[in-house]
């Protein structure tokens, strides 16, 4: 390992690089510049301000030209592992969005040159944090696989923080403008759904006695999945749990519940919805039930262990049965959205025929 130490002031600088240059082809070994205000001669001690630098074509990065203060501006201090990255002016890559935020993304391949090592990242991602913070950026976010979570840390200690995680990527973000932070938070909020399946000819309903839910008898139903629309999640989620097949109907209500304890707190949407049943032939899933069964309506009204939801939801299906569903029915459209090639389901009361 070979070291140079410089001095402040202009003058060495030409026989400083002869004595570096000679250096690196007598040993050919990676070359460190340091700082110091007394010295100016090779020698073998590390400083505080050791520099790293593995090419010889970029020893011009060591030593800056003179200035009229006299002063010499050396290049940022790395971790002297072999095989580092030189000290460039390069910036991370990344994707500004509508908001004037910036998305940097470490799978990108035009970001890998900048990873490698945590010492190296952290002066990449302080230069390019301040390149966009005078550009008018408002914030930053950063893409982070889980293979190398070693730069969280250090992406920490440069004034980030942890928003959310995604599969095996950890998302963090920096607010750079002096107010308060506008981000949004992550999602708050978990999609419940669960079906009415109505046989109308018969005025019953499918209950389900859930296996961790046993005192009461409840609508079958479960999580949406990511990406997954409601109808879909509420006719997979009958024929899972109980082996019938159904057709979505309609959306019958939805409930709002805050700080669920055992979903970390986070908010629930509960939606409802009306199904019709394809068939009656009960299958049931025994690794989540303990019973399924069709019931008469308005029994639902009559058990007092039901909850005020069920009791609810029965009495808009009765209103439904004697004066029509539309009555009752929050349908569900699917509109062009503002988003080139997507789309996106309305839900609301069913308009008159002429509009």
């Amino acid at each position: 390992m070979i070291c140079l130490t410089t001095s402040v002031g202009t003058r060495h600088v030409g026989s400083r690089m002869k004595c570096l240059t000679a250096a690196w082809t007598k040993t050919n070994q990676p070359l460190l510049c340091s700082s110091t205000s007394s010295t100016n001669h090779c020698n073998l001690k590390h400083s505080e301000r050791l520099c790293h630098i593995s090419l010889i074509g970029e020893l011009r990065n060591c030593l800056c030209p003179p200035n009229n203060n006299n002063s010499t501006t050396f290049i940022r201090s790395y971790s002297t592992s072999t095989q580092q990255p030189t000290y460039s002016s390069k910036c991370l890559l990344g994707e500004r969005d509508r908001f004037n935020a910036v998305m940097v993304d470490l799978t990108h391949e035009g970001n890998q040159q900048f990873i490698a090592d945590n010492g190296y990242f952290g002066n990449i991602l302080a230069d390019s944090t301040s390149k966009w913070q005078k550009d008018g950026t408002i914030a930053i976010w950063i893409r982070v696989p889980i293979a190398h979570s070693r730069l969280i840390p250090v992406a920490a200690s440069h004034g980030f923080s942890l928003h959310h995680t995604e599969g095996d990527n950890i998302y963090l973000s920096r607010w750079l403008l002096d107010c308060p932070s506008r981000l949004p938070a992550y999602a708050n909020h978990q999609i419940g759904v669960s079906g009415f399946v109505l046989n109308e000819e018969k005025e019953e309903v499918l209950m389900i006695q859930d296996k961790h839910r046993i005192v009461r008898w409840k609508f079958p139903g479960g999580l949406s999945n990511f990406g997954e629309d409601i109808p879909d999640t509420v006719v997979r989620e009958v024929w899972e749990e109980t082996g019938i097949k159904t057709e979505f109907q309609s959306v019958l209500c939805f409930r709002q519940q805050h700080n669920m304890p055992w979903a970390f707190g986070i908010s629930d949407i509960y939606i409802v919805c009306r199904l019709r049943p394809l068939n009656f032939d009960l299958n049931i899933c025994k690794d989540e039930l303990v019973d399924a069964k069709w019931t008469k309506v308005n029994e639902l009204l009559k058990d007092p262990n039901h909850t005020h939801l069920t009791v609810r939801v029965a009495k808009l299906i009765q209103h439904g049965l004697k004066y029509g569903f539309d009555s009752v029915d929050i349908s569900m459209e699917e509109l062009p959205s503002v988003y080139k090639n997507t789309t996106y389901k309305l839900f609301h009361k069913p308009l008159p025929p002429s509009l």
